[in-house]
């Protein structure tokens, strides 16, 4: 069984049409895999898909189209729901630490808590996750991180920068 954690970035494209719609939903409908989100995805997902609906003026129905979607993957156990520990809070502080001051990264609290929460439900299963995410700088800042690294595969769904890889081993 292949295990996977999603940050918002990369989950929202399986709600909305994009070039990366169809590597999301393989994934999450394929029943052979885990795939796990944070508890405060849940919260961004509502912005995520608010923020697509007012970019295309898709209006209401579209927004609750995909969110009722997207609860049904939660129900149906498409995506597990982990809840923010505070062992998770006390590595995402540390997270910032390296990654907004020692690195000088434009790193937000909930990319380094999201990223955190992955990497101790990693260390509870005692798996190697594959932590997908669309978000350039929380892709950056961790696969800089040896002990992020040692917990996941980080995977960059978009196009990378130049000399830089979309996966880590």
């Amino acid at each position: 069984m292949a295990h996977y954690f999603f940050d918002t970035s990369a989950l929202k494209h399986r709600y909305i049409k994009t070039p990366q719609h169809a590597r999301i939903s393989k994934i999450i409908s394929d029943k052979r895999n885990a795939c796990y989100i944070c508890d405060l995805t849940i919260l961004e997902m509502a912005s995520a898909m608010g923020g697509v609906c007012r970019a295309t003026k898709a209006g209401v129905k579209k927004y609750d189209a995909m969110s009722s979607r997207f609860f049904e993957d939660i129900q149906t156990d498409r995506l597990h729901v982990r809840t923010t520990t505070w062992v998770s809070l006390l590595r995402a502080r540390n997270l910032l630490r390296f990654g907004g001051v020692i690195l000088g990264a434009p790193f937000g609290s909930v990319d380094a808590l999201i990223g955190s929460t992955c990497l101790d439900l990693a260390h509870e299963l005692q798996v190697r996750f594959r932590f997908y995410t669309a978000d350039w700088q929380q892709y950056a800042v961790l696969r800089q991180s040896d002990v992020f690294k040692a917990g996941m595969i980080l995977q960059y769904i978009m196009t990378p920068k130049p000399g830089i890889p979309a996966r880590t081993r």
